[in-house]
């Protein structure tokens, strides 16, 4: 009865401890908004329930938020409704005893326009990606059906790059409710991590909802990703599909601070990882978790984004010719990972 006792004072106290801590900035360019109402959400859609309570910028544009620990996303909307923020990063992983720091972009809200379409039984959508309230060419803009993915990667459909006006434009589609994402690389790819100087833009309507017989016209305004806004690789959410495993030098001792991802592909490009892990610990140690199984090509790295650079340890599983691995259902038989610095001879 006496550790009944102690195990229920354990489960009613730790329900109400504040479990992590968000700060952070809301700004409009160079200027900092005040009067923001910044909310956490368990996921991507700003149309959800929030985390704990909304926090309000003060005249920096500051704000700090208590909330459960585990992934969140940050958006941001003004009292008068003019503005619209989001972070960059979401989803972001706040931790219990690790205070984050976050930092958001505002843009200016505009309301959808609609018109009669001529196909009765589908819907389409057009619109205008613009930055600094001027049309934007080579933007890629992406339809999500839901934020399951985090509103990463190519989406349920995909734009041709915008042109001079900034003009793109979706046909037939299903009668459904749509999260709209803007990018545009530098580098002019379609897909990939979005680096410094790239560009991102998050509907402030999501999710937009399209009916048929009719065409919905947006403004979908993108912000410039700012140095430091990369931060660490944010790993994927925990499942009950898992590999468990070390990271280790060439001479067997272990590693600490990289991440394991893992691709569908064999060929591993700049597309987002299927898999990531967060930052192996001391003693090498990593878990990896995975939305579905199947193959997939598992290997470890110092850094996120970008190809590996001069001297930066990678390494490539090697239990199969091909370094692929069979992934199944619950926790999966753990491996070793070794890996070496790379070198351009």
């Amino acid at each position: 009865m006496k550790y009944l006792l102690v195990f229920l004072v354990l489960v009613c106290t730790s329900g109400t401890a504040t479990a992590a801590q968000i700060e952070g900035r809301v700004v409009l360019g160079d200027d900092p908004l005040p009067e923001m109402r910044v909310r956490a959400y368990a996921d991507l859609n700003p149309a959800g329930k929030p985390l704990g309570k909304v926090a309000l910028t003060d005249p920096q544009g500051l704000f700090h938020l208590e909330l459960p620990a585990g992934f969140t996303a940050l958006y941001a909307r003004s009292t008068d409704g003019r503005y619209f923020a989001f972070c960059g990063r979401n989803p972001l992983l706040a931790q219990e005893g690790r205070p984050l720091w976050a930092g958001l972009q505002a843009v200016r809200v505009s309301a959808p326009t609609t018109s009669v379409y001529a196909d009765e039984y589908t819907a389409a959508l057009e619109g205008v990606v613009t930055v600094n309230d001027q049309p934007l060419a080579g933007a890629y803009v992406s339809l999500y059906l839901d934020v399951a993915e985090d509103l990463k990667g190519q989406g349920y459909r995909l734009s041709a790059p915008t042109d001079d006006a900034g003009f793109f434009a979706f046909d037939g589609l299903p009668e459904s409710s749509y999260f709209l994402v803007a990018r545009k690389r530098q580098s002019g790819e379609r897909v990939g991590p979005l680096t410094e100087g790239d560009m991102l833009g998050v509907y402030a309507g999501n999710p937009l909802n399209l009916k048929a017989g009719k065409v919905t016209s947006v403004i979908l305004p993108m912000v410039v990703r700012q140095p430091g806004q990369q931060g660490a690789a944010v790993p994927g959410r925990p499942s009950s599909i898992r590999l468990k495993g070390r990271v280790l030098d060439e001479t067997g001792r272990p590693l600490a601070g990289l991440h394991v991802f893992a691709y569908r592909n064999p060929v591993i490009g700049h597309q987002r990882p299927a898999a990531l892990s967060p930052q192996t610990s001391a003693d090498g140690r990593f878990e990896l978790s995975f939305r579905e199984t199947g193959t997939y090509y598992i290997g470890a790295r110092q850094a996120y984004g970008d190809s590996p650079a001069p001297d930066e340890l990678f390494g490539l599983y090697e239990g199969s010719a091909d370094h692929g691995l069979q992934i199944r259902s619950g926790e999966n038989a753990a491996i070793e990972i070794r890996v070496t610095p790379i070198s351009l001879d």
